[in-house]
């Protein structure tokens, strides 16, 4: 079995032996890109020199006092709390590219050696909402374009790259970042309302209930803030965890949550279920394996949890009582979230499959093979299974048979999960481009 070290070492060399892009519009008409700077072991504040910041002109906000998406709208990494929302509209199988967006390198170090950062990151979730979409790059910006056009109407600059995925609410962003902030910014003009930093990174997504924004974080701490002040309101603290270099620390993975209860993994393996209402535990697994970086899917009385490494790399758990119902070990083991496909879960793996398998028993119903590795985090929309992977693909697959339908070439790899509404997929890559495909 390939482990965290390996994967990410050849993931990393891999990425290394892409070309560099200039800013250059190519022939391509669908090619949107403005002049860019690449930013030099900084980030810079003006990546795009010609750019004149302008206003998204957003609908009022519904009223929802949470951030999981409606159809036209996504609004947060899985959709929503319990992971089963992953876009609307009917889907062409035969996807054009409407427009691609160069967005800014980060030139730095990666294990003392020199690396280029490019384009969007795992997780790396696009948002829409009225008719505008937001992503964020690990060439540290935040982005705010025209969905049909591909215009970029304004950026937010990090300290470093940003990894993690945003979410809406009442037309605000709630994004974490590898700079160890959590920031609240208005989604109509990408200025700062509030902000909030610890030691360590803040890969984990926010979720938002109820006016209240949770949270974990590789300081190991599950977090509750006020989604209007940012005030911190508790924490409860589960420690960094242990694991191989390089690695991540703490709680990496996004929350589920159902009925109030939070569900979460952790790099020591462990899965914990903890009420956010009383603020205590409810349960927590014995070690499973090594490091839980998938977000977990609630789907009726049971959760299921992908694991890097370990006896089990797909589990199946009673979600009131945490009791084990089935194991699958699939190879590579899992970095991508699993996703619910009618009575089935559907997932990605780090050893180059897609798998669909029954949620009741874990019995295979179909495999299908990929080029590569994949971290993506499957949606599934139409009856069809949209990802991407380590390869050079964007991929659409049959949910219920497993055959192939389409493919779009990026070029690069991603692992960045698409908004995709009304027949419309949005999402970056690592190519440094963020793309709009459609019928």
């Amino acid at each position: 079995m390939i482990n965290r070290r390996t994967f990410l070492q050849v993931s990393a060399a891999a990425a290394a032996a892409y070309p560099l892009r200039s800013w250059a519009k190519d022939k391509d008409p669908a090619d949107v890109s403005m002049k860019v700077v690449h930013s030099q072991n900084s980030i810079t504040k003006k990546p795009y020199p010609d750019l004149v910041p302008g206003v998204a002109k957003l609908p009022a906000w519904d009223g929802n006092t949470h951030s999981e998406s409606v159809p036209g709208s996504m609004r947060q990494f899985r959709g929503n709390h319990a992971g089963t929302y992953y876009g609307s509209g009917k889907l062409s199988e035969n996807l054009r590219l409407h427009w691609k967006f160069r967005m800014s390198d980060f030139k730095t170090t990666f294990q003392d050696k020199p690396h280029t950062w490019s384009g969007t990151g795992w997780t790396g979730q696009t948002l829409k909402y009225g008719d505008y979409v937001w992503a964020a790059d690990v060439g540290g910006h935040l982005h705010c374009w025209e969905a049909k056009t591909g215009k970029l109407v304004w950026i937010f600059s990090g300290e470093r790259m940003f990894k993690g995925s945003p979410c809406l609410y009442k037309n605000r962003i709630y994004i974490p970042s590898v700079d160890n902030h959590i920031r609240c910014i208005d989604a109509s003009d990408g200025k700062l309302i509030w902000d909030w930093s610890s030691w360590a990174d803040n890969d984990s997504s926010p979720r938002i209930l109820d006016g209240k924004l949770y949270i974990g974080g590789e300081d190991g701490d599950l977090k509750c803030f006020d989604a209007e002040t940012g005030k911190l309101e508790w924490k409860e603290s589960y420690g960094r965890g242990s694991g191989e270099e390089p690695g991540s620390e703490g709680i990496e993975c996004s929350l589920a949550i159902a009925d109030n209860i939070a569900y979460f993994g952790h790099l020591e393996g462990i899965v914990r279920a903890y009420d956010l209402k009383n603020r205590k535990l409810v349960w927590k697994t014995p070690k499973l394996g090594l490091d839980i970086d998938a977000s977990a899917l609630v789907v009726g009385d049971k959760l299921y949890v992908g694991i890097e490494e370990g006896k089990h790399t797909l589990m199946c758990f009673d979600r009131a009582t945490g009791k084990e119902i089935w194991g699958k070990n699939l190879s590579g083991g899992l970095w991508g979230s699993p996703s619910k496909f009618e009575n089935n879960v559907i997932a990605t793996t780090a050893g180059g499959r897609l798998v669909s398998l029954d949620g009741a028993t874990g019995a295979e119903v179909w495999s299908y093979k990929i080029s590569n590795g994949s971290w993506y985090s499957p949606q599934i929309v139409d009856g069809k299974v949209m990802f991407g992977s380590y390869g050079t693909h964007y991929e659409m697959v049959d949910a219920k048979t497993g055959k192939s339908i389409w493919k779009g070439d990026l070029g690069d790899r991603t692992h960045s999960g698409a908004a995709i509404e009304d027949g419309f997929c949005w999402f970056g890559g690592g190519s440094g481009y963020m793309y709009c495909w459609g019928p």
